[in-house]
């Protein structure tokens, strides 16, 4: 529709999904994120929600699989603690996600949390791409040795 919005949303009513971390909880289906391949490791489920995770205005987010409640991701803007972030996108993952231009791509990457919060770390090889008009997203792999899988958040 007009709003980017896939036919399959339209006229659907709220949605209810239970998430391991968060219980049972109401979703928007027009907020539903398709991922065009899933995410790396978990393939099959390709319908995801970005939910608020910890306070309402902590930067993190859960990207709660929709089709399975134990299937969530920590996720943040990696611009926030690695302003120096930067990569090429390749015109096959523009077009998955139906975009032409980088600045049309949200990036968000995953988060691991230990016990020990200070030491979180985040996947800065394997960033998310967001198409948030069509509601697409794409994870990829990036091979360059500037970003790793276990970048820290909080530096010592």
């Amino acid at each position: 529709d007009e709003r980017g919005y896939s036919k399959e949303h339209r006229g659907e009513k709220r949605k209810k999904i239970v998430s391991g971390r968060l219980g049972e909880l109401d979703i928007d289906p027009a907020k539903i994120i398709t991922l065009t391949e899933g995410v790396i490791g978990c393939p099959t489920y390709k319908r995801y929600v970005f939910l608020p995770f910890m306070e309402e205005e902590a930067p993190f987010e859960l990207f709660q699989a929709v089709d399975h409640g134990n299937l969530g991701f920590i996720t943040v803007s990696p611009f926030l603690f690695a302003p120096e972030y930067q990569f090429e996108l390749s015109d096959p993952d523009l077009e998955a996600i139906q975009v032409t231009s980088q600045e049309e791509v949200t990036v968000k990457v995953f988060v691991t949390i230990p016990e020990d919060p200070k030491k979180m770390t985040a996947n800065l090889q394997g960033p998310l791409l967001i198409n948030e008009k069509r509601l697409l997203g794409i994870q990829i792999v990036l091979h360059d040795s500037r970003w790793d899988t276990k970048h820290p958040i909080f530096p010592e």
